[in-house]
């Protein structure tokens, strides 16, 4: 029941434009192993697949009963939404430290951290719709499976959002939308790029992480600190007094929620 849950809030916070689901997966824990049960299936398929299938009843489940009012929150209440996910990620900050292990301060590991700081805030500056994604006929499905295989490198990476990915790729109306009115059909050449991507990205990370274990993690590290600003980007800065109180205490909210689900 834990698995689902945490697999619940990392599909709820995917549908927060700026949060990385590879992000909240690390913070919860659960991250390498997804990697690991994905990448190497066949090695363990019974262990692997209970694993994979109790994570995805969680996160489908909060796509299907989140997409829709979860848009309408955003919309409403960027700042409150932005700083309670800020606070989240910035409460799993030291579980990321603690899986990069026995780190030294020194040129070396500053330079790997700031390439991930680096290379994401690259990717922010990407800008929107990148490809169309409101083509019709045949031109749809190559249209969405290539939205989809890139997709699922915010899915596998942390530090970079889903919903912000789409946004860039010009299909996240659409998907969306799809989603929300129970269109699954329109999603399937989507669907397909995803776990095409999934699986191609998840083995060359598994083996970074295997060969070069804390210079990914320092990377991956920067990933997640400079997520920050892409989540604070989406927020409306103009509250003030009891609203900008009401936000500080959404952001330890979320801070608090993310310490919480990291205690076994």
């Amino acid at each position: 029941m834990k698995l689902m849950f945490k697999g619940f809030l990392i599909g709820a916070f995917m549908l927060i434009p700026g949060v990385s689901g590879g992000t909240m997966a690390m913070i919860f824990g659960i991250y390498e192993k997804l990697l690991s049960c994905i990448s190497s299936f066949s090695s363990h398929k019974k262990e692997n697949f209970l694993f994979l299938v109790r994570f995805m009843m969680g996160s489908g489940a909060s796509f299907l009963l989140l997409s829709r009012p979860m848009s309408i929150l955003v919309n409403r209440f960027p700042s409150e939404t932005s700083f309670f996910a800020a606070g989240a990620v910035i409460g799993g900050v030291p579980t990321v430290w603690q899986a990069a292990g026995d780190i030294r301060i020194s040129p070396k590991s500053l330079f790997f951290l700031f390439l991930g700081i680096l290379s994401a805030a690259l990717f922010a500056l990407l800008p929107p719709d990148l490809i169309r994604g409101e083509e019709s006929g045949l031109l749809r499905f190559p249209i969405h499976l290539l939205a989809g295989i890139l997709g699922a490198l915010a899915l596998v990476l942390p530090g970079i959002s889903f919903s912000s990915m789409l946004c860039i790729l010009g299909v996240y109306g659409f998907v969306l939308s799809a989603i929300g009115n129970r269109q699954f059909l329109l999603l399937l050449p989507f669907g397909a790029g995803v776990l095409a991507g999934i699986f191609f990205f998840t083995r060359l990370l598994e083996k970074a992480l295997k060969n070069y274990p804390q210079q990914t993690h320092l990377v991956i590290l920067g990933f997640v600190m400079a997520s920050l600003w892409d989540i604070f980007r989406a927020a409306s800065f103009m509250s003030t007094g009891l609203s900008f109180v009401f936000c500080l205490l959404l952001s330890a909210s979320g801070f608090l929620l993310a310490r919480f689900m990291t205690c076994d």
